[in-house]
């Protein structure tokens, strides 16, 4: 612990202190602290603050700014606890806006309460006395920090790219998952569980291994990403449950073939909604499921029972989706075919999907399709795994994201040859066959009024409610693109995510 005495200062109030030295001043510590507010700006929403001590400091922060959000840290909850005993330090534990961290949870508090499109910069500081007498645990917070903040970015980056499409794409699968014919209870409840689900991703490997799984094909469920969708398919192999998660268009050219009957079409709300829109007219197996998306989990949830399953797809891929889905129906064993994170061979995909179609009707003489194949392979820097095996920095990310998903869930390998095979240990899930049906009409209603009342409130970056969260992906998209000459430069990018939405709710 690096504190050693609560002594009182000049006035009565309680300070702590490390040996001899004091973290406040020991005649005022309330006017210390209220100096220490004055060095920030009015816009300030969002706080760091190394070093709880007293808690005077923060307090007077909260006086200055009472709707900002601040994450107060110590190095161990030991510490916390001692100066617990300090009564402005309890006052200040009681605010919902204040929250406490030791550096073992740091950084999952940043990324839980950090919402850039809200609190705007995040300001980093510290009590000086703090970090004059602790240098190191200074530095260690930094990074922590640092580590938290490119986690948030990247996040952020990826919102700005794609918020506008999700969220169009969610309201329009919302509207279609209430024309669906055939519940997904009714569905989920017909998966069979005994047999092994196969997770079939479109790796260069696939090709090695195809005649292995068409040879045991009554052994498995197959789970097949989108992607490798039409290649089992070319290879007269028919997969029980086709997965789906990306937004972007292009996702449509997975299912331009005809659509098997017989198939499970599950697809996350963010996915395409044109190749949903076409699952439906070709059979009635379709199941929308949510992962991590504000607006898709408050869809679900908003009547008080869940109507769309919990899908995790780790760092955005289907491998994870497809997997999380086995997990989800209650499978014991998952095999992976093709999931190799890697090229081999020179090769970035198994043969003929939807790739292979796409290069060969732009291909000409000085540009064929295995000219855009190489572009694709050599498009980020490669690390050499082995001999004509190589890897790249993000598909490593996708492996290590897996990787941590299995070991979440229970999941030990059994066998690593012609396929890995994963048993789950125990399996903390339950099969949902109690989802409530989803009334669009119903929604829509209920979530542009809400939207509405909220938006009438004074200042809206005061209210951090579940409903406002929904327009965070987009609201990024609209600070990523508002050089367009369509949006008004007076509006901010959260009023016009809650204008777009609610054009949205009416237009679809």
């Amino acid at each position: 612990m690096n504190y050693t005495d609560i002594l009182e200062a000049k006035n009565g109030l309680k300070i702590p202190f490390c040996n001899k030295i004091s973290f406040h001043s020991k005649y005022n510590p309330e006017k210390e602290a209220d100096s220490f507010a004055s060095q920030f700006t009015e816009e300030a929403r969002f706080f760091i603050v190394l070093g709880i001590c007293g808690a005077y400091h923060i307090s007077a922060m909260k006086k200055k700014f009472p709707c900002a959000k601040i994450i107060a840290v110590e190095e161990t909850t030991e510490d916390i606890d001692f100066l617990g005993k300090i009564p402005e330090v309890q006052k200040a534990r009681e605010d919902k806006n204040t929250i406490f961290a030791d550096f073992s949870c740091l950084q999952n508090a940043i990324l839980q309460n950090y919402k850039p499109q809200i609190h705007g910069n995040m300001i980093i500081t510290s009590l000086r006395q703090w970090e004059d007498t602790f240098p190191a645990l200074g530095k260690r917070a930094r990074d922590i920090i640092a580590g938290a903040v490119k986690l948030v970015s990247a996040d952020y980056s990826v919102q700005s790219h794609f918020g506008k499409i999700w969220q169009k794409n969610i309201f329009t699968n919302l509207k279609l998952s209430s024309m669906l014919a055939e519940s997904a209870n009714e569905i989920l409840r017909s998966v069979p569980t005994e047999k092994t689900a196969a997770i079939i991703a479109a790796g260069p490997t696939l090709d090695e291994t195809q005649t292995f799984l068409l040879e045991k094909r009554a052994d498995f469920f197959i789970i097949a990403t989108d992607t490798a969708y039409t290649s089992l398919v070319s290879r007269n192999i028919t997969p029980d449950a086709v997965v789906s998660v990306d937004g972007q268009m292009i996702s449509h050219a997975h299912f331009f073939n005809d659509i098997n009957e017989g198939t499970i079409f599950l697809f996350d709300l963010c996915a395409n909604s044109s190749a949903a829109k076409r699952i439906l007219k070709s059979t009635g197996k379709l199941i929308f499921s949510e992962s991590n998306h504000p607006l898709a989990q408050y869809a679900s949830n908003y009547t008080g029972t869940p109507s769309f399953i919990h899908i995790e797809a780790g760092s955005g891929t289907v491998t994870i989706a497809a997997a999380s889905f086995a997990l989800h129906c209650g499978f014991k064993k998952l095999a992976f075919f093709g999931a190799d994170f890697s090229y081999s061979r020179g090769k970035s995909y198994t043969k003929n999907t939807y790739l292979d179609t796409v290069y060969r009707k732009t291909e000409n003489r000085t540009h064929n399709s295995e000219t855009s194949f190489d572009n694709l392979l050599f498009r980020t820097k490669l690390i050499k795994l082995s001999d004509k095996h190589y890897t790249t920095e993000i598909l490593q990310s996708y492996s290590d994201s897996l990787s941590n998903f299995l070991k979440t869930n229970n999941a030990v390998k059994i066998q690593d040859e012609p396929f890995k095979l994963y048993e789950i240990q125990k399996n903390s899930r339950k099969n949902q066959n109690h989802l409530s049906q989803f009334n669009f009409r119903d929604f829509s209603e209920n979530y542009s009024k809400k939207l509405n009342e909220i938006f009438s409130e004074k200042n809206v970056y005061d209210t951090e409610t579940p409903i406002l969260l929904t327009l965070l992906p987009l609201c990024a998209w609209i600070e990523n693109h508002k050089k367009s000459s369509k949006f008004n430069y007076t509006d901010s990018s959260l009023l016009i995510a809650y204008q777009q939405s609610l054009r949205y709710t009416r237009q679809i």
